[in-house]
């Protein structure tokens, strides 16, 4: 099979959700509102619930946003959630045609807070397509816990993905899995944030993953900064660093990027990261660039159709390891805490120009 189509399935494996990063637009330049974690991404708060319900299409009965669709409700210490999502893709190009549909995630999360202190924890089985590993196992991909110093303040430890440049959901864009920080990149952190009037400050420090030094992703040490200065509230421009080595490689990674509202129905985002690798014990660096940029317009409630284009060039001394990929897509939220997916995209490498790789993905998820 080919070897980039092989990658394009294994990295939809296990998406987790971060907040959908349009929300800037609407006036949320970060996540403290919606998310128990006030980084974002996870389980959600009430307030954030009932955002959900406001940005659906359909509004749906009463109560219809509460956990499991009204089954459960949460209460003053004790938040609900959970994601199911499934996916159905297509990739060729001139050697090889791959159409698969599938599972990728399906657990259930649980937080807990007293007073200042706040645990969170998922639950669930390991997805993927058929022959994927350790599928139907259970695990948790991600559990910590939280400290708030205050309403705009916290520390947190334990097990999830390192917060770098934009919280795309998306997690197979160059700018995430090509970075590390794609799937299954949740690693042990100590991560510190701070929420201020003009902006945001994230610091982490990753300890790698004590059960899995064989991946690359999980074996790095790193450090990690996040400045983020928020706009007139709606839009936000960030500048992220990363500085980190397993046992054969270290590298550093600079990235802008920025969110922002364009008029009452438009959305853009875009992000640029600079990376520079080089061999443990070797004096010579390597260069590379990768790119990740869209441009949306909500065309009612909870409609929104975007085009999309990534880039990357590996090695900067070599023009023909640049790759291309522009696309198109539509989101929609029919319902609250429904969310439908889909894009296509036409891959092009300049080593091999001639046989561009097209690609369409089609996927559900439910977040109870």
């Amino acid at each position: 099979m080919n070897r980039s189509i092989l990658l394009f399935i294994c990295l939809f494996q296990a998406i987790n959700t971060k907040a959908y990063v349009e929300n800037v637009s609407k006036g949320y330049p970060n996540c403290i509102a919606c998310h128990v974690s006030i980084s974002g991404g996870g389980i959600l708060t009430d307030y954030g619930r009932s955002v959900s319900r406001e940005l659906s299409t359909i509004k749906g009965p009463k109560g219809f946003e509460n956990p499991f669709f009204g089954l459960v409700h949460n209460k003053k210490n004790i938040k609900f959630g959970g994601h199911f999502r499934t996916i159905k893709f297509h990739s060729e190009n001139d050697q090889v045609k791959v159409g698969r549909s599938f599972t990728m995630q399906n657990n259930v999360e649980v937080a807990f807070d007293y007073q200042n202190i706040f645990a969170v924890g998922t639950l669930g089985r390991q997805e993927g397509p058929d022959g994927a590993s350790r599928k139907g196992e259970f695990l948790s991909e991600r559990h910590f816990l939280g400290l708030k110093p205050s309403e705009l303040s916290q520390i947190r430890v334990g097990l999830f993905r390192q917060q770098f440049g934009i919280n795309d959901p998306n997690h197979t864009r160059f700018v995430k899995a090509n970075l590390g920080f794609g799937s299954y990149s949740e690693t042990y952190n100590l991560d510190f944030t701070q929420i201020y009037n003009w902006g945001e400050i994230n610091v982490s420090h990753s300890l790698g993953d004590f059960f899995d030094d064989n991946n690359f992703q999980r074996s790095e040490r790193n450090f990690v900064f996040n400045l983020t200065h928020y706009g007139s509230g709606s839009s936000r421009l960030g500048v992220s660093f990363l500085k980190g080595k397993n046992s054969t490689v270290s590298r550093e990674i600079l990235g802008l990027h920025g969110v922002y509202g364009l008029g009452k129905k438009g959305v853009a985002r875009s992000e640029v990261d600079i990376l520079r690798t080089s061999s443990i014990g070797e004096v010579e660096n390597q260069y590379g660039v990768l790119g990740s940029h869209l441009v949306g317009y909500n065309f009612f409630t909870g409609g929104l159709g975007y085009l999309v284009l990534e880039h990357k060039q590996d090695d900067m001394g070599d023009s023909d390891s640049f790759t291309y990929s522009p696309g198109v897509g539509f989101q929609l939220l029919p319902l609250p805490h429904f969310e439908i997916q889909g894009e296509a995209q036409r891959r092009i490498n300049i080593r091999d120009r001639d046989n561009p790789e097209n690609r369409l993905f089609l996927t559900l998820h439910v977040y109870h």
